[in-house]
């Protein structure tokens, strides 16, 4: 029953004039397939957040702004960071957005305290060097009371990735592949935040966000990237695939600890 109804709310979702003007600006911008992976991702989050008409939204890590287009669309008022904002600045000025440059690792975030109602950290904490302690303060820092912190991050008990962890390591292999490896060691700078430094369990995740002074609300194991690639037009085209796929996907409906997302709402006190 859950699972009927979890898909049902994310079709919902994801047919609704809103999605379907999204989606077709990022096909216009050559931006398809990056929409197409994350769509479910986009879904899960509008879910989690309600009802935003209104409120102030602090996104952090906007590029390529398809989340920013649809914080926008559902009437939030938006505001972001990212560490390169100039590569989509005519994207923000079609949207009304201000986007600041930060790195939120070496500088506090440039925005008054107590000024967002919401924050948003989606699929960025993996990424960072150290600890993400001090920037989940500083989310705390702008948000006002009542204000609440979403975190969407990889899973690291996602089933894929275990069974992947566990194939390499049985045949006496590195845990990485030779081209992760290299584009990782050639990685220097800010470039090195395009790779996961780290991912996280729910209890881990949960524990950061407590420990930063947020109070837990929503804990949910999130299944976004399973379900791409089963449309029913694939199986003419790559049937084995779509079956494996598929597979992957009953397991982790079975166990939903083993999904491929952690999705996390704190709200500060």
């Amino acid at each position: 029953m859950f699972t009927l109804v979890y898909h049902s709310m994310a079709a919902d979702i994801l047919s609704t004039p809103l999605f379907h003007a999204v989606q077709r600006s990022a096909e216009a911008d050559g931006k398809a397939a990056y929409f197409r992976l994350h769509r479910y991702r986009f879904a899960a989050m509008l879910r989690a957040m309600g009802d935003i008409a209104g409120m102030e939204v602090l996104e952090v890590g906007v590029t390529p702004g398809h989340f920013t287009e649809l914080l926008a669309g559902a009437g939030a008022r938006v505001r972001g960071v990212d560490l390169d904002p100039e590569r989509r600045q005519a994207l923000w000025q079609r949207l009304g957005v201000e986007v600041r440059r930060a790195n939120l690792e070496r500088e506090p975030l440039p925005f008054n305290d107590a000024c967002v109602d919401w924050v948003v950290f989606s699929e960025v904490i993996e990424h960072l060097l150290y600890s993400p302690l001090p920037v989940l303060r500083e989310f705390r820092r702008v948000l006002r009371p009542g204000g609440r912190l979403l975190i969407t991050t990889p899973n690291e008990l996602y089933l894929k990735s275990r069974l992947r962890t566990i194939l390499r390591a049985a045949l006496w292999m590195s845990l990485s592949t030779r081209a992760e490896f290299r584009h990782q060691m050639l990685l220097e700078g800010e470039a090195r935040y395009t790779t996961h430094a780290r991912t996280y369990t729910m209890g881990e995740l949960t524990w950061l966000a407590q420990r930063a002074g947020f109070r837990v609300i929503q804990r949910r194991f999130e299944a976004p990237w399973e379900r791409v690639g089963l449309e029913a037009a694939r199986l003419r085209t790559a049937p084995l695939r779509v079956l494996a796929k598929g597979l992957f996907a009953a397991a982790t409906t079975a166990l939903p600890p083993t999904r491929s997302m952690l999705l996390v709402v704190g709200q500060k006190p």
